[in-house]
């Protein structure tokens, strides 16, 4: 049966008509958005009384939000969605719906701006997306944060994770439990303090068209709010984000990880069950964040050094549970060796023309043995991408030169941490550039005339919890600049946000590390928006390219319009949910004229 579709702009004007509130106030907020909500504060972006708006793509993740306020302290409040149903009859079903918490807790003082340190201050920072809210207590008296672990003996105790560096003690996530509840868990309000909820979508590639529903809002047992939900299923699905400057070159999605096999073997004592479910569940979760190029492990160079049999035995695990969990296999990045040790780098033969230099005694075993094993879990037509030494001085980027020929000879690719400087050192040798720093078109341009893919990194680190910041600089803006993609640093590393005095930097997380599964964050969520902006772009582009190759007068128009906007877009300045709303109309009008 054909479904009838709201226009965007009805669909905008049923999210600001208002519901009837009773013993508790609501306010719809944009997810992505620039405001950081504190308890105390009154939502400057929100929609009073609104109703909860969804526009997703089939099979796409897309979020919404909204706080509650209630004006005395409730101890147990039960949020509960409804299924979704539109005019039809169809049903999207409420287990669609996934609800989470927002945690505020207290970060480091340059909390939500900045990834450097300042353990001096302390700052609320709304960033954990939880099931269970006490998995965190907060004490605001002294500004510390307390997380919730089970012990070995089942007892729950709660550990504190706000101190200094000098007596950090890490958590040990095999010896003890760390772990938020399996389902959404009811939640407590403060009197007059605000609470925001995240609501995130997994649509349906079955529906298509608008669907409405409500979050039930019940307290001892009565529903005093049903907060309406309404969702528009688009006709569409998003294709693999591809470049702004070359349609058939796919745009990367990746980071700097250190969810591997070999590491949660070592830190388990060998559980070979156990590491594989975490590692398992880390892949899935980065899936549905669009992060599908995270950097694998190395083989033969994964610290089973006294067995060269467990260490392939490891490595070929990893490939297939990577495989397993629809990370992409097309392209892979690390897995095998792109330098020789550090030994080799500084040795006096680095000065030597090329053909007197000789390569490391394991070297060429390593690499074949690392490329064969890859293609027998991956396929022959992989491409791999080997890591060169991080952020290299000139002369290390030059002794690198004769290990790069051997990988090229064999087949492989190489990709190195960059600045424009190596374009006159060593660019030839370099497939792939990780470049720090800013970034700019021109910039881009020059790697692409000699046949080099460009990435970057730390435009920021990852750190800043605010999430438009992580859309902005991992998406569009990157891809406007003519970018091949984000490969950043780094995807988890600490619970303790005050233990950089000694060097300088903040945790670099987007998920928390978790004993199963991990624990995401709303600029986690960023990312995965900033990689959709990227697809509904590429969709825009090849519908537009489809239309002006027909020939006809009027679909050429619609698709120059169509090119002409995402051209004008200011990547750095423009409100990206609006810019998400235009490439829709435009995908909409382009789609009806192509059936």
């Amino acid at each position: 049966m054909k479904r009838k579709l709201l226009g965007i702009a009805a669909f905008a004007a049923l999210l600001t008509a208002p519901a009837v509130a009773q013993n508790m106030e609501y306010s719809v907020v944009p997810a992505m958005s620039s405001v950081k909500h504190l308890p105390d504060e009154e939502p400057s972006d929100g929609v009073k009384s609104g109703t909860v708006g969804i526009i997703a793509a089939k099979g796409e993740f897309e979020s919404a939000s909204f706080l509650l306020k209630s004006d005395r302290a409730v101890k147990q409040v039960i949020l509960t969605p409804t299924d979704l149903k539109n005019t039809e009859g169809d049903t999207i079903p409420a287990s669609a719906l996934d609800l989470k918490v927002l945690k505020v807790w207290y970060q480091a003082g340059t909390g939500w701006h900045s990834y450097f340190a300042d353990v001096t201050g302390r700052t609320q920072v709304p960033e954990l997306l939880l099931n269970d809210e006490t998995l965190i207590k907060v004490d605001h008296a002294t500004k510390d944060n307390y997380l919730r672990v089970i012990n070995a003996q089942g007892r729950a105790e709660y550990v504190w994770i706000s101190n200094y560096a000098e007596i950090d003690v890490p958590l040990d996530l095999w010896k003890d439990t760390v772990a938020d509840a399996a389902t959404f868990q009811p939640i407590s309000l403060d009197a007059g303090m605000w609470k925001q909820i995240w609501v995130t979508l997994e649509a349906p590639k079955a529906a298509e068209g608008l669907y409405k529903g409500t979050i039930d809002v019940a307290i001892d047992g009565k529903t005093v709010q049903k907060i309406p939900v309404a969702v528009r299923v688009l006709p569409f699905e998003l294709p693999t984000p591809m470049t702004n400057y070359d349609l058939t070159k796919e745009f990367y999605c990746g980071i700097l990880t250190s969810d591997q096999l070999n590491r949660y073997l070592q830190q388990s004592k060998m559980d070979w069950a156990r590491s594989e479910a975490r590692l398992r569940a880390s892949y899935r979760n980065m899936k549905r964040h669009n992060l599908v190029h995270p950097n694998l492990p190395t083989a033969r160079n994964l610290g089973f050094r006294h067995s060269t049999e467990l260490a392939d035995r490891v490595f070929r695990r990893n490939l297939e549970i990577y495989k397993e969990c629809g990370m992409d296999t097309k392209t892979i990045f690390d897995a095998v060796r792109g330098i020789p040790d550090y030994a080799y780098l500084k040795h006096k033969d680095r000065d030597l023309p090329l053909a007197e230099q000789k390569l490391p005694d394991y070297w060429e075993r390593d690499i074949l043995a690392g490329k064969k094993m890859v293609e027998e879990v991956l396929g022959r037509d992989v491409t791999v991408y080997c890591f060169g030494w991080d952020e290299p001085g000139m002369r290390t980027l030059r002794a690198q030169r004769l290990p790069w020929k051997f990988l090229h000879d064999n087949g492989l690719k190489v990709i190195s941490s960059a600045h424009s400087g190596h374009l006159l050192h060593g660019g030839f040798n370099e497939d792939f550039v990780d470049l720090g720093g800013t970034y700019e078109k021109a910039e881009a341009a020059k790697w692409h005339a000699i046949g080099t893919r460009v990435t970057t990194y730390a435009a920021p680190h990852t750190g800043p919890e605010n999430p438009d910041v992580v859309r902005r600089n991992h998406g569009l803006d990157l891809y406007l600049n003519d970018y091949d993609g984000t490969y950043n640093y780094m995807l988890n590393s600490r619970w303790n946000d005050f233990t950089g005095a000694a060097y300088n930097f903040r945790s670099f997380s987007w998920v928390y590390d978790g004993s199963l599964e991990p624990i995401n964050t709303i600029q986690f969520v960023g990312y995965r928006e900033a990689i959709d902006d990227v697809k509904y772009a590429t969709l825009l582009q090849q519908l537009a390219r489809k239309a002006i190759a027909t020939g006809k007068t009027e679909y050429v128009y619609a698709g120059r319009i169509a090119l002409q906007y995402l051209a004008l877009i200011d990547g750095k300045k423009a409100d990206l949910n609006t810019v998400r709303l235009e490439m829709i109309n435009h995908i909409l009008r382009l789609h009806s004229m192509l059936k």
